[in-house]
């Protein structure tokens, strides 16, 4: 049986390019930016914040047990 580590999300992270380095550096794959946050993402999947700005109009998800990540940008 193979056993898949989670992602680790930190609490915190400075800005977007940090978060996704660190997720990048995780083994996740970008799925790319979406303009909707409520956007239909395939079904089975349960997506986490990890980072968004301090107006919330850029963020990124993650997959922590499928490993797959998206952003949004909502545009300032």
């Amino acid at each position: 049986m193979t056993t898949i580590d989670k992602v680790i999300i930190k609490e915190q992270y400075d800005n977007y390019s940090t978060a996704l380095k660190d997720m990048t550096n995780q083994g996740v794959k970008h799925l790319g930016w979406i303009n909707n946050p409520y956007a239909d993402i395939a079904a089975g999947y349960t997506f986490e914040l990890v980072y968004s700005n301090y107006r919330g109009s850029i963020c990124l998800y993650c997959d922590v047990i499928h490993r797959v990540s998206f952003s949004v940008d909502m545009g300032d």
